[in-house]
């Protein structure tokens, strides 16, 4: 080849090079397989996860991600966010934007990138950092590039990988590799793993690859996504932060190794003790004890997260709590155990992975799956738990950011699981009584409402806000037309069976309508059910997780003249899904109508899901009857 050609196939060389640079063909939109964009707002176009152990008190996480935004509903997961703790290093390697066509647009730079804290309105102080740059998109599809590098100098960690990002979204490869080069015991959880998902073994590394997934759509009453997404859960069986060292091989080394943390740090000032003492030396029973020091608790101190560190893990001083009167979940917990303590009551420092609805727990993999801390006093009859961080919930009531999941009780310097109470169906009970009155003045309505179990969670809040906020919560969560809260009072029980209660005056300025010969009035004035959307194909199971029921009675004072020209009756019954009954009648010119219904909950086959959508849609019928008057 002469020098001519030499330069020719150099130069050829260059251009494609260049074009590959400038038009990276997998980045193109156009390459997307069909089957994975159809229907979606975002697609993973390579999304690579590595976690190295190269020592046995360190790790680093290198993160690279191709993400193509189809659209502005997904525009959201394109922001760089990149969270961190002081004192681990993050190194952004690339972060590039890419047009539809795959041709690169603009390299961001470290200075388009902000550094800041984390603080959130809770937090007096914490380490929580975050990297972010956020993305202005000068057209749609784009594609964004990130590649960086967190490295920990610790070894706690409790690792969550799935091939998606979000919902909506289509995959076309994901990988997740564990290099553990260090050879420490570590912990291998794989979930819902296609059969077919390869798998990579080289040398002391392992990558699982996912590849061509097709969009998850959320589908109503569908379970967690850990109950069907891929997810790959990666936890050392060993512990290295700061000077605290351990195991989590077992719960019961795990809880050892957090009953650390808290060594030392339960004790309070001898003036303290004497108090609290005093306080309870009047109480017939522990339980009476444990209520009195609860409400002190709820009375002096409020909620402030504080974490540096280990920090985040570790609780303060039980007496640094007793003199500042505030702290975040562990510092009360903790105090709280303190002070029980002081009276002479066992009680243990419990985690919990708090949240809203049930979730995943692995209890064959030990480790950190919580975050919050409560409080368990065993009794003889009947266990004791304690939110330690609301200054107004119920001594005793969990509610549902921490009812019904495993929990690690820290006992006798060791960790046990055990599980926090499901409230059951006649527990989750709501109830109504309601008056209308008619008049020429107007029409009344008295109103009294009971909530109990999971179904207070929201009024008890509401009871010990300021009446502006509870009438703007009484305007939207009465289901009445048009009307005029007069008066009204939020009671909360202090029995054992929690409950709230509201007392409601209203002035109803449209209630009948229609006119002349006929008038209109509905029977349903709260608490309506609605039917769930229709599916013609559903692929997951369907999960209902709140079984509840109630019972909502209504009195109408008939307007002078007038008689119903029914008594409208509904009886719809599934073994599976519930009860529901209307029952009307007229007694002394007044209507009365009481409906009834039971909702079992439980989880069912997929295939269950047309008998349920047809029993909610009967009773949504029957729930929507309306009351017919006529002139006599």
């Amino acid at each position: 080849m002469n020098r001519k050609e030499i330069l020719f196939f150099a130069a050829i060389c260059l251009s494609c090079l260049l074009s590959a640079q400038l038009y990276p063909q997998n980045l193109a939109v156009s390459s997307i397989p069909e089957n994975i964009s159809k229907g979606a707002n975002s697609v993973i176009r390579n999304y690579h996860k590595t976690i190295s152990f190269p020592d046995d008190d360190k790790m680093t996480e290198n993160v690279s991600l191709s993400l193509t935004i189809l659209n502005e509903k997904s525009l959201e997961e394109a922001h760089l966010i990149i969270p961190f703790n002081k004192g681990e290093k993050v190194t952004v390697k690339k972060a590039e934007i890419y047009n539809a066509a795959g041709v690169r647009t603009k390299s961001i730079k470290d200075s388009d990138m902000i550094e800041r804290s984390a603080v959130n309105n809770a937090s007096l102080y914490n380490d929580n950092r975050v990297i972010y740059c956020r993305i202005i998109p000068i057209s749609y599809p784009f594609t964004i590039v990130y590649e960086y590098e967190i490295s920990y100098n610790r070894l706690y960690t409790f690792e969550f990988f799935s091939p998606y990002i979000s919902d909506l979204q289509g995959v076309e490869r994901s990988a997740l590799t564990l290099d553990n080069s260090s050879g420490i015991p570590v912990k291998v959880s794989k979930l819902n793993l296609p059969e077919d998902a390869p798998v990579t073994i080289r040398g002391t590394s392992v990558t699982w690859d996912f590849s061509n997934l097709e969009p998850l759509v959320s589908e109503p009453y569908e379970p967690h996504f850990e109950d069907y997404v891929p997810t790959i859960i990666i936890s050392p069986e060993v512990i290295q932060y700061n000077k605290y060292k351990g195991k989590c091989d077992t719960w019961a080394n795990f809880g050892s190794w957090i009953s650390q943390l808290s060594a030392g740090r339960t004790s309070l000032n001898s003036t303290t003790v004497a108090r609290l003492q005093e306080m309870t030396s009047g109480a017939s029973s522990d339980r009476e004890k444990a209520s009195i020091l609860y409400k002190y608790l709820q009375s002096r101190t409020h909620y402030i997260n504080i974490s540096l560190g280990i920090g985040g893990l570790q609780p303060h001083h039980a007496t640094e709590v007793d003199e500042l009167g505030y702290g975040d979940c562990k510092d009360l917990s903790n105090y709280m155990v303190a002070m029980l303590k002081a009276v002479g009551i066992e009680s243990y420092y419990t985690l919990v992975k708090a949240g809203y609805g049930r979730y995943n727990f692995q209890p064959d993999q030990p480790g950190h799956q919580f975050n919050h801390a409560i409080v368990c006093i065993p009794q003889p009859h009947d266990t004791i738990w304690l939110e330690c961080t609301s200054q107004t919930i119920p001594f005793g009531y969990l509610g549902d950011f921490t009812d019904n999941r495993p929990v690690l009780l820290i006992k006798n310097n060791t960790g046990i699981l055990a599980h926090t109470p499901e409230y059951r169906m006649n527990e989750n009970h709501s109830s109504s009584l309601i008056r209308i009155d008619y008049s020429d003045e107007g029409t009344a309505a008295a109103c009294s409402f009971r909530y109990s179990g999971l179904l207070m969670d929201e009024p008890v809040t509401v009871a010990s806000q300021n009446n502006a906020d509870q009438l703007l919560w009484l305007n939207c969560e009465l289901e009445i037309n048009d009307f005029t809260v007069i008066d009204h009072k939020f009671e909360v029980s202090e029995n054992t069976t929690h409950s709230v209660s509201l007392k409601a005056n209203l002035a109803l300025h449209s209630f009948f309508t229609g006119k002349n010969e006929r008038l209109f009035a509905s029977l349903n004035l709260n608490n309506q059910i609605g039917a769930p959307k229709r599916m013609r194909t559903r692929l997951r199971p369907l999960y209902l997780p709140v079984p509840y029921s109630g019972c909502d009675t209504l009195l109408i004072n008939l307007p002078a003249g007038f008689i119903p020209e029914q008594l409208p009756e509904s009886q719809l019954s599934s073994a599976q899904f519930g009860n529901y009954t209307m029952q009307t009648s007229l007694i002394d010119h007044t209507i009365q109508c009481i409906r009834r219904f039971e909702f079992f909950g439980g989880t069912f086959p997929a295939t269950d899901y047309a008998a349920f959508y047809d029993f909610m849609q009967k009773v949504s019928v029957a729930d929507a009857k309306q009351l017919v008057l006529i002139r006599q």
